[in-house]
C-alpha cells in the first residue's frame, strides 16, 4: 500500500485522517479549507464547493477514471451533496426537465447558485428551489426533493436507474424500515434515501426522493477521505469503515 503523506485539511477531516491506516499525517499539518496530500512526488488537491473544477461531483456518480488521474478534484458542499443524492441519477440520464424542490433541515445555503451549478454539471435543469425547515436531528440532516419528470414506461424503471447509480456503492443506499432513523446515520459516512412516485395518466409525474445522512459524515468531511481513497487507487471504505468517534 503507497503511503500518502497529508499536508494540510479541513479540521473535521482530521479525525478521520488519524484512523485511516493508508496515510500519515505530515508533522507540520496545516488546517485548510482543502485537503492536500503527496503521494510519492505527487502533490494533490480535493476542495468543497467547486462545480467549475474538473472532475467535481459527488464521488459515486463520477467515473473513477478522471478522479485517478487529476491533481485537483472538488465534492460538494452539504446542500449540493443531498441535491445530488436525491436528484444526481434523474439528471444523469436527462429525466429532469423541471426545476426540483429541495426541503432540507441544513441551514439557509450561503450560495444556493452551487446547487444549481452542480446539478446543472450533472445533466439538470438551470434552477431549482432550495428550503430550509430546521429540525433538531443534531449533526443528522433530514432532505426531502419533489420533481416533476416524464412518466416512465414501468415504474420500476425508477428503481432501476437509482439502484444502477447507488446499487454497488459503500455509502448510499436505499432505505428499508430499520434503516430509517436518524441514530443510523449519525457519525458515519453512510446517506439513505427513500423514493416514493405519485403516477398519473398524464405525460409526468411526481417523485419524492428523501434522503438522511450526517453533515459531518458524508455530507461533509467523509466525501474528502472517500474521494482521497479512489485518488490514490485505495479501496474506497477504507478509513471510513468503521467510522472515527467524531465531536
Amino acid at each position: 500500500m503507497p503511503e500518502i503523506l497529508i499536508l494540510s485539511a479541513p479540521a473535521p477531516a482530521l479525525p478521520w485522517l488519524r484512523g485511516h491506516p493508508g496515510v500519515r499525517l505530515s508533522p507540520a499539518i496545516e488546517t485548510t479549507p482543502n485537503l492536500r496530500f503527496r503521494q510519492g512526488d505527487w502533490e494533490r488537491e480535493i476542495s468543497i464547493g467547486e462545480p467549475s473544477v474538473n472532475p467535481s461531483g459527488l464521488i459515486e456518480l463520477i467515473d473513477n477514471n478522471p478522479l485517478v488521474c487529476a491533481d485537483y478534484v472538488s465534492v460538494p458542499d452539504p446542500w449540493s451533496a443531498l441535491a445530488l443524492i436525491a436528484f444526481g441519477p434523474l439528471a444523469r440520464a436527462s429525466m429532469l426537465p423541471e426545476s426540483p424542490v429541495l426541503i432540507s433541515s441544513l441551514d439557509d445555503p450561503k450560495d444556493p447558485e452551487l446547487v444549481r451549478a452542480f446539478l446543472l454539471a450533472m445533466g439538470g435543469p438551470d434552477g431549482g428551489a432550495l428550503q430550509s425547515e430546521p429540525g433538531d436531528l443534531g449533526s443528522v440532516v433530514a432532505a426531502t426533493g419533489w420533481a416533476v419528470i416524464p412518466t416512465p414506461e414501468r415504474m420500476d424503471d425508477l428503481d432501476d436507474l437509482y439502484t444502477e447509480a447507488y446499487g454497488r456503492s459503500f455509502f448510499i443506499h436505499e432505505a428499508d424500515d430499520d434503516h430509517w432513523a436518524p441514530d443510523v446515520v449519525q457519525n458515519t459516512s453512510m446517506a439513505y434515501y427513500k423514493l416514493a412516485i405519485a403516477p398519473t395518466e398524464e405525460p409526468s409525474c411526481l417523485i419524492r426522493i428523501q434522503v438522511l445522512a450526517d453533515v459531518k459524515g458524508k455530507l461533509g468531511a467523509a466525501q474528502l477521505i472517500h474521494a482521497l481513497n479512489v485518488m490514490v487507487g485505495f479501496e474506497e471504505s477504507l478509513g471510513l469503515d468503521p467510522a472515527p468517534t467524531l465531536g
